[in-house]
């Protein structure tokens, strides 16, 4: 029995498209989450005591299936902010507490986050 072209053709398509329907959420997050990055926005800078490095907190955003997060980043005086350098992240957070950086010595950053007291469990509900 020999079957038409058509008929493959109308059986593949409706395979790819059940395909499709089951797997979308995965397909769109693989298609736009690596397609379009995550947006950085800096929060605040602070130059080292001997002006060599700056901390940087800035705040990431991923899109609507992602959390925001609160990144401190540390990167050489003169070289630009790249917020999806992950190389110079020093303290992430997830969420979107406040969160204060200052230099207590040459090459000691103090991390500090205030007014955020909501527990693993509160930030679930």
């Amino acid at each position: 029995m020999q079957i038409k072209a058509r008929t493959w053709f109308l059986v593949g398509f409706a395979a790819v498209i059940t395909t499709l329907f089951i797997y979308r959420y995965p397909l769109m997050n693989l298609g736009f989450v690596h397609l379009f990055s995550c947006s950085h926005r800096v929060l605040s800078e602070v130059s080292s005591l001997d002006a060599r490095y700056v901390a940087t907190v800035s705040e990431r955003n991923c899109g609507a299936v992602t959390p925001y997060t609160r990144v401190v980043s540390i990167r050489r005086r003169g070289s630009p902010f790249d917020g999806e350098d992950d190389r110079t992240w020093v303290f992430v957070m997830k969420d979107q507490p406040t969160i204060q950086v200052r230099w207590s010595g040459q090459r000691r950053l103090n991390v500090g986050s205030e007014g955020y007291s909501r527990t693993s469990r509160e930030q679930a509900s």
